[in-house]
C-alpha cells in the first residue's frame, strides 16, 4: 500500500488531552510501540528558581479558576444543549456530572489521586447504558442488542483500565493537574463530556420509537462485531509477542499489524460505526443525524490527539534509524488494515548494547 503521510497531531490543552485520553490509553498499552497513550506535557510550570506556592496564588491561581469555570461551562453547554436538541432524558447528563463530580469530591481531590480517573469513567458509560435501558419496561431487539454491544465495551475498558493504575501505581501525566483544584476538575469535567459523546448511539436508540430490524441492522451489527474481534485478536497478539524477553527492544509486525500499524483503533473506531449504523433505523429528525458526533469524536482522539500521533513520535524515537522499521511505517497502512508493498529484505540494524 502507498505510504499514508504522516499524522499532524492537534494540540489540546493539558487539562483537554488529559480527560480525552482514555480509550486510546487503554489501547495505547497494546499498541505498536508499547505502554503509551496520551504524553501530557505540563503547560504551567514555574519560572526557574520561583517557588510553586507563589506561583499558585495570585494571577496563576486565578487563571486556573477561569479555566476550571470555562471547561465546566462548555461542559455544561455541550451536554445540556444536545440533552435539549435530541430530546434525550436529563438523568443522562444528571448521572454523568453527578458520578464525576462525587467521584472527584470525595477521593480524587481530598487524596491527589487520579487512581480512579479510569474506573469511574468506565462507570459513568455503564450509569448511562443502565439509565438507558430502564427508561422504558419494554425494549425492542435493537435497543437491547446495541445496549449490549456497549456493556461488552466498556467492560472489557475498564477492567483494563482499572488493572493497569492498580499495577503502575500513578498517571503521570496528573502530576500537574492534581496540584490545583481548579486544573484536576477539568479532567473530570472533559471526562463527562466523552462518556455523553460516546455514548450517543445508545442513549438516542432508548429514547426513540422502534421499527423492525431491518438491513441497517444487520449491516451495523457485523461492523461492531468485525471491530470487537479485530481489536481483540491485535490486543491478544500484542500482549503475546511483548510477552517474551527476546521481543522486548522490538516492535511487532505480526499478525494483524502486518497489515495495519494500529489494528486495534481500526477495530475500535469501527465499532461505534457500527452502532451509529444501526441506530440509522430509527431515524425521524434531522437532528438525530447527530448521533455520528459519537463515532467522529472517538475518531478524532485515536487519530490527531491521542492515539496515532503520541505512539508513532515514540516509535520513531526508539526505533527511527533502524531500517526494517522505516519499510514498515512506509509500507504499512496506518488504521484500515491492508497488504503491506513489499517485505522487507535489507539488512536488520545492528543489536542496541
Amino acid at each position: 500500500m502507498a505510504a499514508v503521510p504522516p499524522l499532524r497531531p492537534v494540540t489540546l490543552p493539558m487539562p483537554v488531552a488529559a480527560a480525552t485520553g482514555a480509550a486510546a490509553r487503554a489501547h495505547g498499552a497494546y499498541g505498536v510501540h508499547g505502554a503509551h497513550g496520551l504524553v501530557v506535557a505540563p503547560a504551567m510550570g514555574t519560572a526557574p528558581g520561583r517557588p510553586r506556592v507563589a506561583r499558585a496564588a495570585g494571577s496563576g491561581g486565578t487563571a486556573k479558576a477561569a479555566r476550571g469555570v470555562v471547561a465546566l461551562g462548555f461542559t455544561l453547554a455541550i451536554v445540556g444543549g444536545l440533552t435539549s436538541l435530541l430530546q434525550l432524558s436529563w438523568s443522562f447528563g444528571g448521572w454523568a456530572f453527578g458520578l464525576q463530580w462525587a467521584f472527584f469530591l470525595l477521593q480524587a481531590w481530598p487524596q491527589r489521586s487520579e487512581k480512579l480517573y479510569d474506573a469511574s469513567g468506565s462507570l459513568t458509560h455503564l450509569a448511562l447504558i443502565l439509565t438507558a435501558l430502564l427508561l422504558e419496561p419494554l425494549k425492542s431487539p435493537r435497543q437491547i442488542l446495541l445496549s449490549l454491544c456497549a456493556v461488552v465495551w466498556c467492560t472489557r475498558l475498564g477492567t483494563f483500565l482499572f488493572n493497569r493504575i492498580a499495577q503502575d501505581g500513578k498517571d503521570t501525566r496528573f502530576t500537574e493537574l492534581k496540584k490545583n483544584f481548579w486544573t484536576f476538575s477539568i479532567a473530570w469535567n472533559f471526562q463527562v463530556l466523552w462518556v455523553f459523546l460516546l455514548q450517543l448511539p445508545v442513549t438516542l436508540v432508548n429514547s426513540v420509537p422502534q421499527p423492525a430490524l431491518g438491513i441497517l441492522d444487520l449491516l451495523g451489527l457485523s461492523m461492531w462485531c468485525v471491530g470487537f474481534l479485530t481489536e481483540a485478536v491485535a490486543d491478544g497478539q500484542k500482549f503475546a509477542f511483548r510477552g517474551k524477553a527476546e521481543n522486548r527492544k522490538k516492535f511487532i509486525k505480526s499478525g494483524l499489524w502486518r497489515f495495519s500499524r494500529h489494528p486495534n483503533y481500526f477495530g475500535e473506531i469501527l465499532m461505534w460505526l457500527g452502532l451509529c449504523t444501526s441506530f440509522m433505523s430509527c431515524v425521524t429528525s434531522g437532528s438525530q443525524l447527530l448521533v455520528w458526533i459519537s463515532p467522529a469524536f472517538n475518531a478524532l482522539l485515536l487519530l490527531r490527539v491521542s492515539g496515532v500521533p503520541m505512539l508513532e513520535k515514540a516509535g520513531e524515537e526508539k526505533w527511527g534509524s533502524d531500517p526494517e522499521y522505516q519499510h514498515y511505517m512506509k509500507n504499512t497502512s496506518c488504521i484500515v488494515p491492508w497488504f503491506p508493498a513489499s517485505e522487507y529484505k535489507g539488512p536488520k540494524a545492528p543489536k542496541s548494547t
